[in-house]
């Protein structure tokens, strides 16, 4: 990973939302739809939606529609390796 790289992943990861999802995304074993983490969080979904569309614009998640429903899933490793790497602890 490049220092670019690694950059914008800190600073993704630098806003406690942000961090909470991408905690939220890399235990799930597949994509969490935004109604899901709007009530985990306790967050609008307007909130939880705008963060996510920072993290996807920034090639760390995907999502897919399905039905209704919008489902996102954390692609890029090494978030879930500094995710691991540092223990965090959400609370949910």
């Amino acid at each position: 990973m490049d220092v670019n790289r690694a950059a914008l992943l800190m600073k993704m990861m630098s806003n406690t939302i942000r961090l909470k999802i991408l905690q939220i995304l890399s235990n799930a074993s597949e994509g969490v739809c935004v109604n899901n983490m709007e009530q985990a969080l306790e967050i609008s979904q307007s909130t939880v939606s705008q963060h996510l569309a920072h993290l996807r614009n920034s090639g760390i998640l995907t999502c897919e529609k399905k039905g209704k429903n919008v489902c996102y899933r954390l692609i890029d490793e090494n978030v879930r390796k500094i995710l691991k790497s540092v223990d965090i602890k959400c609370e949910e």
